[in-house]
């Protein structure tokens, strides 16, 4: 209780600052899927990004010098899958690293008999339960100046970062009632399971393969394509797009 009050109380005194008078026509500007939001939706938007930006810890990694429109666009692009909520601005979320390009990270493996394996790997972006979010400034610009791809790895980060908050990435983020849990399982894992289906014959309609790795990379993946895509995902799947716009509070095909 005593937190909450103190992050209130501390939200309180960074909005009480105008936001900078460039930031909201940067913001309308670079990140085409706010042009779908309502006025109430845009100006809650812009205040959760002012805050993130206050709150969270910025370090550029590899020589990266983290500047104002890195935040602007890292930020609103997160901030953009918040404003379906009454509140919620990454709480736990503390730190944001950012590397100029693809990046090189140690991983561990195990598989199907228990035999682990160690090496590297290349990456876009992370997300650790309880820990930082990673991206690669490259791919952050690139999703920003392709919005219609279904390609965005900032979305992908933070739907990741959803699913971890119950510390399980499972790809089922905290939902509200045993309802929603047991149509979020029907659906998802009908729709993960036609999708390795579809692979496994050598088929791809609409969703990125990608998805087919594993719950927790098919609702990141899923999570890309609605904000981006959103008539084509309602095409593909009106039960994936409808399980998602319930998690979202958001309803961007009906937007356009």
């Amino acid at each position: 209780m005593l937190l909450t009050w103190w992050r209130n109380r501390r939200r309180r005194k960074i909005l009480a600052t105008p936001m900078p008078a460039h930031w909201k026509p940067f913001l309308d500007q670079h990140i085409a899927p706010l042009s779908r939001l309502t006025s109430a939706q845009r100006e809650l938007l812009y205040q959760r990004v002012q805050i993130f930006i206050k709150e969270k810890y910025w370090e550029g990694c590899n020589g990266f010098e983290v500047t104002e429109e890195v935040q602007l666009l890292i930020a609103g692009q997160a901030c953009l899958l918040t404003v379906g909520f009454a509140s919620d601005c990454f709480d736990r979320l503390g730190t944001v690293l950012v590397y100029p390009d693809t990046y090189v990270a140690k991983e561990t493996l195990v598989n199907s008999i228990g035999v682990m394996t160690e090496g590297t790997s290349f990456r876009l972006g992370e997300a650790w339960n309880q820990g930082p979010i990673i991206l690669s400034w490259a791919n952050v610009l690139e999703s920003a100046e392709n919005p219609h791809d279904g390609e965005n790895v900032v979305f992908h980060e933070f739907a990741h970062y959803y699913d971890a908050i119950d510390r399980q990435m499972n790809g089922t983020p905290p939902l509200n009632s045993e309802e929603e849990y047991q149509r979020w399982g029907e659906v998802m894992t009908r729709e993960y399971d036609a999708l390795v289906e579809q692979l496994r014959h050598g088929h791809t309609r609409f969703l990125n393969p990608y998805a087919a790795t594993n719950p927790a990379e098919f609702f990141a993946v899923c999570t890309e394509h609605f904000f981006e895509q959103p008539h084509e995902m309602r095409a593909y799947s009106a039960e994936l797009y409808d399980t998602l716009q319930l998690f979202y509070r958001q309803d961007p095909a009906a937007a356009d």
